[in-house]
């Protein structure tokens, strides 16, 4: 009985971290999307830190807001996901 509420529990907090990355993402009046990091909204550089679509829901992130892929081999670097779709693994 302990494991259900323990489990209940955790899969709440996922829930609400997963909302509050979306909110702190959302889009804001005046930031043009393809210049902006999907997740942190920072700005993205022209030459450097251009960002690049996170494999799965296709948005565009900065370096900072993606993580390795759980489910890739060992060793492959390429193989990443956006701050978002990695904690709906």
């Amino acid at each position: 009985m302990h494991f259900l509420s323990v489990s209940f529990s955790l899969r709440r907090h996922l829930k609400a971290e997963l909302q509050r990355l979306r909110k702190r993402g959302a889009l804001r009046p005046g930031l043009d999307p393809a210049r902006s990091c999907a997740r942190c909204l920072s700005a993205l550089g022209r030459i450097l830190n251009r960002g690049a679509p996170c494999p799965s829901c296709r948005k565009k992130v900065c370096r900072d807001c993606r993580l390795q892929d759980p489910g890739a081999p060992e060793g492959s670097g390429d193989h990443w996901l956006c701050v978002v779709c990695h904690k709906q693994m």
